[in-house]
This record gives structure tokens, sequence and C-alpha cells, in this order.
């Protein structure tokens, strides 16, 4: 599942390095969803094809979720650096887990306060647009609040679904969520481009579409499954952490990123806070015996 959300974020990255002429954000993610239908259609029949009404309302509010979630991601990976959009991304199982302690009475220790407080510190020296190798721009800092937001309230249905009577019934859940999602992009597009000629959609765009397709319908499909069988304050943070580590690698090594110093330790900080937040208190309870 990490290694396909970097896939997915390296090759959004790639494709807004085209010279993509029109480019519709909107219609682009429109293809992309159409991909997770086809994909989820055939597991879903493989599956049994078994549904409910809840199974389905929950699908409707996440293809409402995932909508905003795909624009702004697609939007922060097109306009700033791969590492730092994923690192900023990443942080939002801050929301979900503040979620899961105030309304599931879920427990907190110490180690999850100091990485909470380390990934705040560690977010100031990344978006620090005075001490940074890359351009920051206001517009990518706006993608990225959308992009950590909307992932939060992602990770805050997660819990809620994997706690209702339907958490059986994902597949169910996700293709509801596909198609709704598919249906905004594609709605807004027309809206978007409704004054402007149609954007002229080549087959490179299509390979972006399908591979980014398969990839982002993949590694989220495995997310709500693992979210169900580990618990929230241990998967979020780690899985999180790991796409943090090897976006910023692929970041240095594919895109040529130039992160300063400064955003090179607070990238370090942040992966370290996931860390300790996670499997903080396992480890201390590791060491001391």
């Amino acid at each position: 599942a990490i290694i396909l959300s970097v896939v997915n974020a390296c090759l959004l990255r790639a494709f807004s390095k085209q010279n993509n002429e029109g480019y519709s954000p909107f219609l682009f993610n429109t293809g992309v969803n159409l991909v997770w239908i086809i994909i989820l259609s055939a597991v879903y029949i493989a599956n049994g094809a078994k549904y409910s009404s809840v199974s389905v309302a929950f699908g409707a509010v996440y293809g409402i979720l995932l909508f905003a979630f795909l624009f702004f991601k697609t939007q922060s990976m097109a306009t700033g650096p791969v590492s730092l959009s994923t690192l900023i991304g990443s942080c939002a199982f801050v929301i979900a887990t503040g979620f899961g302690v105030i309304y599931c009475s879920e427990s907190i220790n110490i180690f999850q306060i100091i990485g909470m407080i380390l990934l705040f510190i560690s977010l100031f020296l990344c978006v620090s647009p005075k001490k940074g190798g890359e351009k920051i721009s206001a517009k990518w800092l706006l993608y990225c609040l959308g992009f950590f937001l909307s992932g939060g309230f992602v990770g805050i249905l997660y819990k809620l679904f994997g706690k209702s009577g339907a958490s059986s019934e994902t597949d169910s859940m996700i293709l509801t969520a596909s198609v709704v999602s598919t249906m905004l992009f594609f709605i807004f597009g027309m809206f978007e481009n409704k004054s402007k000629h149609m954007p002229h959609i080549t087959k490179a765009t299509l390979l972006f579409m399908l591979f980014s397709g398969m990839a982002s319908c993949l590694y989220i499909r495995l997310n709500v499954s693992l979210s169900n069988l580990i618990p929230s304050v241990i998967f979020f943070p780690v899985s999180n952490g790991g796409m943090v580590i090897l976006s910023t690698i692929a970041g240095k090594l594919i895109f040529k990123e130039k992160l300063s110093k400064i955003q090179l330790t607070g990238i370090a900080i942040g992966c370290a806070a996931v860390v300790i937040t996670g499997c903080g208190e396992e480890i201390f309870t590791f060491l001391i015996k």
C-alpha cells in the first residue's frame, strides 16, 4: 500500500511536468475514477456483490470526501515538491487520532503527544519559504491544507465504517464512492470548460490516467482493509511515515528536488515523529525490559 501510494504521487508529479495544454484536474480525475470503477466492479462481482443501504450511504459520503482528497492531492503534487506535499498530507492522521480519542474514547499516551508536537515543528521547518530550496507558493500551501483536511476526514470515515454493521461490505462502499466521485469530477469539469474548448487528451494523458487510477485504487482499497486490521494509532502514523520517507527519496532521485538542510531536518523530525506517535510506547517498553 505504501509503495503504491508513492508510485501514484510520482505519476502525478511526472504528469504535471508534461506540456499539458488545457489541462483540467477535474477531467483528469474523472478518467482516474473511471479506472477505479472498472477495477472495483470486477472485484465487487468476484466477491459476491454484497451490499446494504448502510454501505451505500457510507460510500456516498466517502465519494464526496474522495472528490476533495483526490483533487487537492493531485494539485499539491502538481504545484509543489512531492516530498513536502506527502509529508503535509500524511500528517492528516492527527485528525483521525484526535477523533478516536474524543469521540471513540481511545487512550492517548505521552509518546503520542510528543510525536504530534514534533510533527508541528517538522511542518514549520518544511514549509518555511525563506529556508527552503524549492519554491513554495501560496496556492500550493492552500492545496496542501485541503489535502491535509480531506485526508483527516477520510481517516475518520474509515474508523466509523470499520465500527459499523456494514464493515464487511468494503467493495460495495468503495465502488459507490468511486461512482459518486466520478460524477462530481465530471460535473465540475464540464462547468470549468463550459466557456473553453475541451482539452485535447493525448495518449500520454490516457496512460497517466490508467496507471494513476490503478495505483491509487489499489492502495486506497488496501488501506480501508488494513485500517480495520491494525489499530489506528499504529496504522496511520507508520503507514504515513513510510510514505514520507519513500516520497523524499523518490523526489530527490527522480525529480531532483532541491531540499535545503532545514527542510531535510524537518522531514527527518517528521519521520521520527510518526514512529514515536505510533510505536513509542512499545519501543519504550521493549527498551526497559
